[in-house]
Parts: structure tokens; C-alpha cells; sequence
């Protein structure tokens, strides 16, 4: 059997075929949205750091290498709040920008 037969047949229920569900490699991440959650936290962040952000990396080029250190370390952060690593990858971007504030 197929993976994703098999994942949608024993692994999915009761949750909605088109939500992303707490088994880990869930097809449905691939296909859920969450643009507009990381277009929010975008336009969140960017009135935030209108101000003058305060925040631990508050250069754009120290703020862009956290992310990229965040993004590389990925793996721990998930694993240390006993998650899978979402498949979605609009998920993982948007804890990305809130992390890179202050990654170190």
C-alpha cells in the first residue's frame, strides 16, 4: 500500500483530508495554506521595527543571518517542543521571522 493511502486510511481520521493532521509527514501540510498567517507576521514585524525594533538583531543584515541560523537549526527548535517539522512550508517561514528577532 501506499504511503499516502495508507497515511489517509489509518493515520488521518478524524481530521479534515485538507488540514495537515499530528502524524509527521502528513501529505495534507504540502496543500494547507498559511500565506496570509505569514503576510500577517510580516506586517506585525514591520510596524514593530518602525519604531526602532527591540530587538536582539535589529540590523537587516543581523535580523536576515538569524533567520538563515534559525532556518539551519530548525530541526532542534521543532524537536526541543516535541513537534515534527511541519511539511507546510509556510508554517516553518513564519516561525522563522518571529525566531530571527532574537536568534543567536
Amino acid at each position: 500500500m501506499h504511503y499516502v493511502c495508507f497515511h489517509y486510511e489509518f493515520e488521518h481520521d478524524p481530521v479534515d483530508p485538507d488540514r495537515e493532521c499530528e502524524a509527521g509527514g502528513c501529505p495534507s501540510g504540502a496543500l494547507g495554506g498559511g500565506r496570509d498567517t505569514v503576510t500577517s507576521t510580516a506586517r506585525h514585524l514591520s510596524a514593530e521595527a518602525s519604531g526602532g525594533p527591540n530587538w536582539e538583531n535589529d540590523t537587516l543584515s543581523a535580523y536576515l543571518e538569524a533567520m538563515a541560523a534559525w532556518l539551519d537549526d530548525s530541526d532542534g527548535y521543532y524537536t526541543k517542543q516535541h513537534r515534527v517539522r511541519p511539511s507546510n512550508a509556510w508554517v516553518i517561514m513564519n516561525d522563522a521571522l518571529r525566531a530571527a528577532t532574537g536568534y543567536e
